[in-house]
């Protein structure tokens, strides 16, 4: 008999054994996703009195929103679209800008501002409250759509700088020197060359934008009282009553919640791993 070494021996199994991993902590992390959504279409209690993986009983009343302000689903789904599009077009307005200016402007202090994006990006929500509420509050800016847009931002914004400046750093400085050469400005050397070569990174930026600012509950919850404005992350506090917490609806909400990022995540992930992997590549 044919002896098999034993590295060729490992080695024709290695992708059915990393197609099993694969699979499995795919399963591992979709697990909670699959739990909300089953505990959401259970009867009252179901869910935890006796737990199952796959329920016999489904009810879907969970999912009637009940609200004691007379608020419909559509317009909180309408603030959270207006507070996360304008998020997205302000941190892309002003992110690709400030990654452009990081990548290329060689400074002493460079290395200190991308590092104040980094400390910006790492720092907790709640330690930035207190002092934008004193700001938006003086400047008559509470309980409107634009105090949500510019917390969001905060966050957003040191994302998209680091993300994008990698892109930037990457191209080769030639390309804009030839387009300066052939009688192109700065402004359309940025526009024209530089933007159109970075679109999957700004791509990667904006999905990631828009998915932030849609599930940020903490900014919302500060600085808009008014019901008519809250966004959709916000009525999941509707599933908290004073005799505790009704966990049926409050994973229904969650789910309606999260349902429109998965499939915006469904449709554009081709688009987010291409720029994910290009970005990967770049030194």
């Amino acid at each position: 008999m044919e002896r098999i070494a034993p590295k060729r021996f490992f080695l024709q199994f290695e992708k059915p054994f990393l197609t099993v991993l694969g699979i499995a902590l795919t399963a591992l992390f979709l697990f909670p996703l699959y739990w909300m959504i089953i505990t959401a279409i259970q009867p009252p209690g179901s869910a935890f009195h006796e737990p199952v993986l796959f329920p016999r009983t489904l009810s879907v009343n969970a999912f009637i929103v009940e609200n004691a302000h007379g608020i419909s689903l559509a317009t909180y789904f309408k603030n959270s679209v207006l507070i996360s599009l304008g998020t997205t077009l302000l941190t892309i307005f002003l992110g690709i800008p400030a990654s452009y200016s990081i990548a290329r402007i060689k400074s002493k202090f460079t290395g200190t501002l991308l590092l104040v994006f980094l400390i910006a990006q790492m720092l907790p929500s709640s330690l930035i409250l207190t002092p934008l509420f004193i700001i938006f509050n003086k400047l008559g800016l509470i309980n409107s759509y634009f105090s949500a847009i510019i917390a969001d931002t905060t966050t957003t914004i040191p994302f998209t700088v680091v993300v994008l400046r990698t892109f930037f750093k990457d191209v080769p400085e030639s390309l804009e020197e030839a387009a300066i050469i052939d009688g192109c400005g700065t402004i359309g050397v940025f526009t024209k060359i530089m933007i159109p070569i970075c679109y999957p990174g700004i791509i990667v930026a904006s999905i990631m934008s828009l998915f932030m600012s849609w599930g940020d509950m903490v900014f919302s919850l500060t600085f808009i009282n008014k019901e008519k404005m809250k966004p959709l992350a916000l009525i999941l506090y509707n599933a908290m009553g004073e005799l505790g917490v009704r966990w049926e609806i409050l994973m229904a909400y969650a789910t309606i919640v999260v349902a429109p990022i998965v499939i915006l995540f469904v449709f554009a992930q081709r688009y987010m791993v291409a720029g994910l992997t290009t970005g990967a590549v770049k030194g």
